[in-house]
């Protein structure tokens, strides 16, 4: 229904939330329930953009990872409020996610993180005609691509750490894909934008200006995480652990393998130019990270960033609350990550 209807009412939202608001916390999955063969081998995942940020699940992919765990895997470009929708539907396995999970679980809806690959965020802030440096921001507008989500939170907190500007000194816009972001940036229609690799590349040849490396300035946050419902995780344990076993088998040979993951790369983001697909993978793969156990402090972050107004339970809650690690933790307490060569 959610991934063939795509323009769906605030209010269809809202109703599918109050459906599936969870009545209590499950305990965390035990271990002695996983090592079995999965139990649905179709298996459908989301990722938001064509961006290199999603390079590991890609290689996952294109390297027969997915097979060779037991799942018959299939990837689906969705923006994250649909891939959201999907996955409580059950239309989807798994979604791609960054901090707007925590979100969606502070408003009712029985999802945790299971994973991260990317566990800060790997954007850039480009400045468009007459925007050179970030004083030059001061009454102007940032787009980035929805609200409260990953591109938005990733600029206000490097804009507190540059400390040049206040994030007050500006105002956003929201432009839903970060190829929209570049072009309105190029054709003048805001004077600034987060961007990610490829499109990062692309700014660079259009004559933008790099206003900050966000990667640099470190914020923690989750890039690329991966959620679930707390109803997968209880009916398809093994399912789910056979992904974090091809997605951690993938990043380490996405770091390994140049020339496969830029192969993935140029397929996935439709780019031939080898400039563009080398400073994509050189920009991602230093932050990559096989072991998967999603940190608390992105969750943290974000707790802190949100009102209390449009999410009065964000005062009270604990990062621990948004997190399952059962799958991660096993990959490290069988031997699987020592397996791949990681400590």
């Amino acid at each position: 229904m959610f991934l063939s209807n795509r323009r769906l009412r605030r209010s269809d939202l809202r109703t599918l939330l109050l459906v599936l608001v969870f009545v209590a916390s499950s305990p965390a999955l035990t271990l002695a329930q996983l090592g079995g063969k999965p139990e649905k081998s179709n298996f459908t995942l989301s990722y938001t953009q064509a961006s290199g940020a999603f390079t590991p699940l890609w290689v996952a992919q294109e390297a027969g990872l997915f097979k060779k765990h037991g799942l018959d895997a299939t990837l689906k470009i969705l923006n994250s409020q649909v891939a959201h929708q999907a996955l409580v539907a059950g239309e989807l396995d798994v979604i791609s996610t960054g901090p707007e999970l925590v979100n969606a679980r502070l408003q009712g809806v029985p999802v945790k993180y299971i994973g991260g690959t990317l566990q800060r965020f790997v954007f850039q802030l480009w400045g468009g005609k007459g925007v050179k440096s970030l004083a030059d921001l001061k009454g102007k507008t940032i787009a980035a691509t929805t609200p409260k989500t990953s591109t938005e939170i990733a600029t206000r907190e490097a804009l507190k750490k540059t400390a040049v500007i206040s994030e007050k000194d500006v105002s956003f816009i929201y432009l839903q894909t970060i190829p929209a972001i570049l072009t309105a940036v190029i054709n003048g229609n805001t004077a600034a934008g987060t961007l990610s690799a490829p499109n990062t590349l692309k700014a660079r040849d259009a004559g933008l200006s790099l206003l900050i490396d966000i990667a640099q300035v470190n914020v923690p946050g989750f890039h690329l995480a991966y959620g679930t419902t707390e109803k997968t995780i209880k009916a398809y344990p093994n399912s789910l652990y056979a992904f974090l076993k091809a997605a951690a088998e993938a990043t380490v040979l996405a770091k390994q393998s140049p020339s496969l993951a830029k192969k993935a790369i140029a397929k996935y983001t439709d780019t031939e130019d080898a400039k563009i697909i080398d400073g994509t993978y050189e920009q991602f793969s230093p932050y990559w990270d096989a072991a998967l156990a999603a940190h608390s402090e992105p969750i943290q972050g974000q707790l802190s960033y949100l009102d209390e107004k449009d999410f009065p339970r964000a005062k009270d809650a604990r990062p621990g609350d948004f997190i399952d690690n059962s799958f991660a933790d096993l990959l490290r307490s069988s031997g699987f990550l020592q397996g791949l060569g990681l400590k």
